[in-house]
């Protein structure tokens, strides 16, 4: 059950992890008027963070399903 709570929390990362990069991108390239460009690097380093951590969400289930005595 908790491998199936986990695997939930992907889709929320996909979406929360961009928009966090976005609008930091957006706050500094507001103060540095480097527009659009941080923000364009933080949207990709967004992208990044949610991929590294769905490999490891991904990872720490599939660990849990191969130690689970049911199997």
């Amino acid at each position: 059950m908790r491998s199936a709570g986990m695997l939930l929390a992907i889709p929320s990362l996909l979406i929360a992890a961009p928009l966090v990069g976005f609008f930091l991108g957006r706050f500094a390239d507001s103060k540095f008027h480097t527009a659009p460009w941080l923000t364009l690097v933080g949207v990709a380093a967004g992208f990044f963070a949610a991929g590294r951590e769905i490999a490891s969400i991904v990872r720490k289930t599939q660990e849990e399903e191969k130690d689970d005595p049911r199997r």
